[in-house]
């Protein structure tokens, strides 16, 4: 890539920078902080990457996929999108390899401690999370700052415009990729269902099922 041109007159200089260097303020002690956490698990403690995947449409998505010889499977020139959109809430044990996750209909603060507090019944409540995610406004809302702060949650939040640092991106975009790509879902339900198939194969194969993250769709939250 060549330098960066001069902006043009009247113009922001900083729209004309590399973005790596561009003043971020804490980016160097939020990094190391970070890749601490993923090298070596907190003493009585969990690491965990958060983040939302969406949103999921009911439309022929593009994409390679699996497909018999000889029977490729075809995708509609026209469709009609009456049934809204879902949000994919992730959650990924560091030290445990572990993926796991719930479709919702937004991700509203609401939706997100719905989440969270599947997440917080998983573990014991005397064992503190440190969850990494990005700075998305709706993750400070104080409806979910009250929930941290009650329920044992340490926020651990990236940089600017750093999420390349937190873990669970690329494992969901394998799970795109696998259960996504080539689809053309007539409901939001197969779709799910497809999800969490995938989600049950891909942690029994990293054998972490014995995680207490994989308890995480069975956690019957009237008893918590």
């Amino acid at each position: 890539m060549g330098a960066a041109r001069p902006p043009a007159r009247g113009g922001d200089p900083s729209a004309a920078q590399d973005l790596e260097s561009l003043a971020r303020p804490g980016v160097r002690s939020k990094k190391t902080r970070i890749l601490r956490l993923y090298e070596r698990r907190p003493r009585g403690g969990a690491v965990i990457c958060f983040d939302e995947c969406g949103p999921l449409e009911l439309r022929p998505l593009p994409g390679l996929t699996l497909a018999r010889v000889g029977h490729p499977r075809r995708q509609r020139a026209t469709y009609r999108r009456t049934h809204g959109t879902e949000q994919f809430l992730g959650f990924y044990d560091v030290h445990s390899d572990c993926l796991m996750g719930t479709c919702r209909r937004r991700k509203t603060a609401r939706d997100i401690r719905a989440a969270f507090r599947r997440l917080r019944a998983c573990y014991p409540r005397r064992q503190r999370l440190y969850v990494v995610m990005d700075n998305l406004s709706t993750h400070r809302h104080p409806l979910l700052r009250a929930f941290y702060r009650t329920h044992r949650i340490t926020v651990v939040p990236l940089p600017t415009y750093a999420s390349w640092l937190n873990l669970i991106e690329a494992h969901l975009g394998a799970m795109k990729r696998a259960t996504l790509n080539g689809s053309d879902d007539p409901t939001h339900l197969v779709r799910r269902r497809r999800i969490s198939r995938y989600l049950t194969w891909r942690d029994r194969n990293a054998r972490s099922t014995k995680c207490r993250l994989y308890r995480f769709r069975s956690i019957n939250l009237e008893r918590h």
